[in-house]
C-alpha cells in the first residue's frame, strides 16, 4: 500500500499537474505522478528532468529502453518495468534480450573476467553490450572502471551521449528508489514480471 496518499488535483486546478498530463498516455496522471505531486516544485523540477532524458536526448530508442529496464531489474522495480517494457518492444527490443536484461544475474562485468570484451554478451549489439555494463556498475557499485567508460565512449557518437547514458542511469536510479521507497501503485514487493501484463 502507498506509504503517503496520492495527490491528483483535477485539471485547470494545477498548472504543474497540468504540464505533467501533457507528457502522459491519454494526458492522464499515473500513480507515480500522484506520488510526486505532494511535493508541487519537486513534481515540476522532475518532469522537466524526465521529459529531457525520456524524448529530449539523442541516444538510440533502444540503448535509452535498455537501461531503464536493467535499472528497474537490478532494483527490483517492477513498476518501472511495466512502465517501460512496452516502449521497449517498440525501440526493437526483442523478447529474448527482454529476458536477459531482466535476469540479475546475467552480470556483464563476467565477460571481463574472461579477458573478454564487453560487447561478447550474446544476442546484444555491440552499443547494448556497453550500455548494459555500464548500466550494471553504475547501479551495482556506482563506481565505473574506466575500461567499462571507455567501452562505451567508443560505441556511441560523442560526449553528449556519453553524459546522456550516465543521466539516464542516474535518473532512473532516483525513479526505482521512490517507487520502492514509497510502494507506489502497491509494486515495491512484486517481481518484475517474466512477461508483459498484455501477454499474461
Amino acid at each position: 500500500m502507498p506509504r503517503i496518499p496520492y495527490v491528483f488535483p483535477p485539471r485547470a486546478e494545477s498548472e504543474i499537474a497540468d504540464k505533467i498530463r501533457l507528457r502522459r498516455k491519454d494526458e492522464e496522471l499515473t500513480d507515480l505522478d500522484g506520488m510526486i505531486l505532494n511535493a508541487p516544485k519537486i513534481a515540476e523540477g522532475y518532469d522537466m528532468l524526465l521529459k529531457a532524458i525520456r524524448t529530449l536526448n539523442s541516444l538510440p530508442d533502444d540503448v535509452r529502453e535498455l537501461i531503464i529496464l536493467r535499472v528497474a531489474a537490478l532494483n527490483s522495480a517492477a513498476y518501472e518495468w511495466i512502465q517501460h517494457e512496452p516502449l521497449a518492444t517498440k525501440a526493437g527490443l526483442n523478447s529474448a534480450q527482454l529476458a536477459m536484461i531482466r535476469d540479475v544475474s546475467t552480470v556483464p562485468a563476467s565477460a571481463r573476467a574472461l579477458n573478454a570484451p564487453s560487447n561478447s554478451i550474446a544476442g546484444f549489439s555491440d552499443i547494448q553490450a556497453a550500455a548494459l555494463e555500464y548500466t550494471d556498475y553504475m547501479t551495482r557499485s556506482v563506481a565505473v572502471p574506466q575500461d567499462v567508460f571507455d567501452s562505451l565512449r567508443a560505441n556511441l557518437e560523442n560526449d553528449q551521449q556519453v553524459f546522456e547514458a550516465t543521466a539516464t542511469v542516474a535518473t532512473y536510479n532516483m525513479v526505482s528508489r521512490m517507487l520502492m521507497a514509497l510502494d507506489v501503485a502497491d509494486k515495491a514487493s512484486e517481481e518484475v514480471p517474466k512477461k508483459s501484463p498484455s501477454e499474461t
